[in-house]
C-alpha cells in the first residue's frame, strides 16, 4: 500500500512540474504571437529617432548665409539642444527652426508621409 502511495505521489509532482513548464511555454508562444512589429522599412518611426533626425537637420543649417540677428538665434537654440535636447525647445523655437532648416539645409534622409496621407497598404 505504501509503494502506490509513493508512486501516486511522485507521478503528481512529476505531471505537475511537466504541466507547469508547457503551461509558461504555451503562454509566453501565444504573448510572442500577439506581438506587432514595425516593419523596418515603414515610414513611421519613433519620437526618438525622429528627434534626432530633427536635431541633425537643425545643426546642418548654413550660419553664414543667415541675418546675423537669426544666426544668433539659431546659435542659441542649437547649444539649447545639444545641453538640455530637443524636447527642451518650446513649439514656437520649434516651428522657427523648421522654418529656417526649410530655406537651405539639406533634404531630410527619406520621406515621411503628411499628416493626412492614410497608412500605407501592404496588401
Amino acid at each position: 500500500m505504501l509503494i502506490w502511495l509513493s508512486v501516486l505521489l511522485l507521478s503528481t509532482v512529476v505531471g505537475g512540474a511537466l504541466g507547469r513548464r508547457w503551461w509558461i511555454k504555451r503562454r509566453a508562444s501565444v504573448k510572442a504571437a500577439n506581438r506587432i512589429l514595425e516593419r523596418p522599412n515603414s515610414y513611421y518611426s519613433s519620437k526618438g529617432v525622429r528627434d534626432q533626425e530633427d536635431a541633425e537637420w537643425y545643426d546642418s543649417i548654413d550660419l553664414a548665409k543667415l541675418h546675423e540677428v537669426n544666426r544668433a538665434e539659431i546659435e542659441r537654440l542649437i547649444a539649447q539642444i545639444k545641453g538640455a535636447g530637443i524636447d527642451s525647445l518650446r513649439p514656437s523655437d520649434r516651428a522657427f527652426l523648421e522654418r529656417i532648416a526649410d530655406l537651405d539645409a539639406p533634404d531630410r534622409k527619406g520621406d515621411r508621409p503628411l499628416p493626412t496621407t492614410p497608412w500605407p497598404s501592404w496588401a
